[in-house]
């Protein structure tokens, strides 16, 4: 049964809190004896939950009251930190051999998540943070294409190529950002005068943080760009 967060005492949030963090932990702990016919530890169990969710270890987890990981519903993206997982998985004593790769582990968690109405935004499932990025601003290039329409309209292109080249990331404590620089290229239009095909752009895309390390809010991107005239400096050099 779903627990939904509630003004409670200190202790009543913890306890809510320590629900998410044990459901979690139990169902994977119920997959694995579903599995072998063996029981995973529990200890084991809340540490790998705790890395999924960006802590290295479950009492992390457990003491941070800017960010519980009950607040997880208002979350739009979820980001599992499988790097993490994998480090702890490697830390653990007596870990059995046999477990479930940390990609399967992961996947149980965030299923088990939205299945239970805590979490129904999107899963970045990705160990490459800057190919996810890609991927997911490829798939809806107004993102950035929408902040470039005055540049576009200075052109007598068509647009509809967009390449990022460059990602670098910044995570603070309240939010990640991501500094994207690439170029917008189209096709020109050759019935009208050349004014360039080719924009390139640096997007600063920031996520706040809502809940535990990894769970943000809808992404928010300002872009800036300009025409790349370098067509211009070669005809000169010429």
């Amino acid at each position: 049964m779903k627990r939904l967060r509630s003004p409670l005492t200190d202790a009543g949030e913890k306890w809510i809190v320590m629900s998410i963090q044990k459901e979690c932990a139990d169902r994977l702990r119920e997959t694995y004896l579903d599995l072998t016919g063996a029981k995973l530890k529990s200890g084991h169990a809340h540490e790998l939950v705790a890395a999924y969710f960006g802590y290295g270890t479950a009492a992390a987890l457990q003491a941070d009251a800017a960010y519980p990981v009950d607040g997880i519903a208002a979350a739009a993206v979820l980001i599992p930190d499988l790097a993490l997982m994998d480090r702890r998985r490697d830390e653990l004593n007596q870990l059995p051999a046999d477990l479930q790769p940390v990609d399967d582990l992961a996947k149980q968690i965030t299923a088990y998540l939205v299945d239970e109405g805590y979490f129904s935004g999107k899963v970045w499932h990705n160990r490459d943070l800057a190919d996810e990025i890609n991927i997911r601003v490829v798939e809806d290039p107004m993102i950035i294409g929408d902040a470039l329409s005055g540049e576009i309209a200075s052109t007598n292109a068509y647009f509809d190529e967009l390449y990022i080249d460059e990602v670098a990331f910044d995570f603070t404590d309240d939010a990640l950002v991501a500094t994207l620089s690439g170029s917008l290229n189209g096709v020109h239009d050759w019935d009208r005068a050349f004014h360039g095909n080719k924009i390139n752009f640096t997007s600063e895309m920031t996520m706040y943080r809502v809940a535990a390390r990894m769970a943000y809010q809808q992404p928010d991107f300002e872009t800036n760009g300009s025409v790349d005239n370098s067509h211009y400096e070669d005809d000169l050099v010429e």
